[in-house]
């Protein structure tokens, strides 16, 4: 596994977790994160041979936009889910 596999699966797995558990989203709707999430582990994956630092760089990069951008409109992104969380 390269340096990059890790956070790629991670911002696919806070995806997930973040509209299935914590929003109560119908886990097959999550289907189509999910095998993105792992096109693009493959894809960094090649990416990372030639290009080792940018590939590394980009699902760091995915995995905070993840955390702070909302993925699907009708799902609050984790950190608005946090916060909504944490005012209460």
């Amino acid at each position: 596994m390269g340096e990059s596999t890790g956070p790629i699966l991670a911002a696919g797995g806070v995806v997930a977790f973040n509209a299935i558990i914590v929003n109560g989203q119908p886990p097959i709707a999550q289907t189509r994160t999910m095998v993105g999430t792992l096109i693009a582990a493959a894809g960094l994956s090649l990416l990372e041979k030639p290009f080792p630092r940018v590939a590394v760089a980009l699902a760091w990069l995915t995995l905070a936009s993840v955390l702070l951008v909302r993925v699907d409109r009708n799902t609050p992104s984790p950190i608005e889910t946090f916060t909504k969380w944490y005012g209460k």
